[in-house]
């Protein structure tokens, strides 16, 4: 122990006439060493299930577009780098299809963007996303460092398609404001709304990691909200449905993706 204080240049244990205690820095090395040990148990009984059945393994996950766009992608990389032998299907639909491939067990996890009252849903929280008004770098209110609320009325707004999820979440905004959306055009696909908001036209209410390459080139402008729009991402799984190595694993790998990339914007 004192070689290891030694090392890292913290004293870790408190001594006293009465015992030892953890020091602050021994209190979170503590806490990493013990999430460490516990993801080396999970990747160890996973390796021993694929030594013993080659080839077993099978997972399934649904995501809305936005998420599967933004953070799928890497996590199918990861996992399947990972987990060779096994078997993984990802869904990609709205957040209402989202639900209904949970609930009737077709997914064993799914995102979903809002707390369910549903006693049947287990939840992991993610992360929180703030929403931005999006437009393209053409468009009259481009320049603005803000948008109120109020503003949105007078704007040509894309809501996607299904009433869940993220129009769900901008509706009620607005109610809150006491304004009516009536939008012209509403798209379930994130490639095709950012296609459609690089003409100046219209706006779409969006986080802005899900536009941050054409943020960064110039194409698209990301306008802060006021009041302030969150959302939030939760994992889901059915309660009584069994979590095997694998749920697991990509539980931890997608919570690892999704901090990852929101800390780094």
């Amino acid at each position: 122990m004192q070689q290891l204080e030694t090392e890292i240049g913290e004293q870790l244990l408190q001594r006293t006439g009465r015992g030892v205690t953890l020091t602050p820095a021994g209190e979170v090395l503590f806490k990493q060493a013990e999430t460490i040990l516990q993801e080396m148990s999970g990747t160890m009984e996973m390796l021993d299930q694929l030594k013993r059945r080659p080839g077993a393994g099978h997972i399934t996950i649904a995501s809305p577009p936005t998420f599967s766009n933004v953070y799928m992608p890497e996590v199918v990389q990861h996992f399947v780098d990972m987990f060779p032998n096994v078997h993984l299907v990802a869904y990609e639909a709205s957040t209402g299809q989202v639900y209904d491939y949970l609930a009737s067990g077709q997914v064993d996890l799914a995102i979903v963007l809002h707390e369910s009252t549903s006693q049947k849903l287990s939840l992991h929280k993610l992360a929180v996303e703030p929403l931005m008004l999006i437009a393209g770098a053409t468009h009259p209110i481009a320049g603005e460092k803000s948008v109120s609320r109020e503003r949105l009325a007078d704007l040509e707004i894309v809501l996607p398609v299904a009433s869940h999820g993220s129009r769900a979440l901008v509706e009620a905004y607005c109610d809150e404001g006491g304004i009516v959306l009536d939008p012209k055009v509403r798209l379930d696909s994130l490639g095709m709304t950012k296609a459609v908001l690089k003409n100046g036209r219209y706006c779409a209410i969006l986080p802005l990691i899900a536009c941050g390459n054409e943020v960064a080139s110039g194409e698209l402008v990301a306008i802060p909200l006021l009041p302030t729009l969150k959302r939030t991402l939760y994992l889901a799984s059915l309660r009584d449905r069994p979590q095997s190595s694998f749920m697991k694993a990509m539980t931890r790998e997608i919570t690892q993706i999704v901090r990852s990339k929101i800390e780094s914007r």
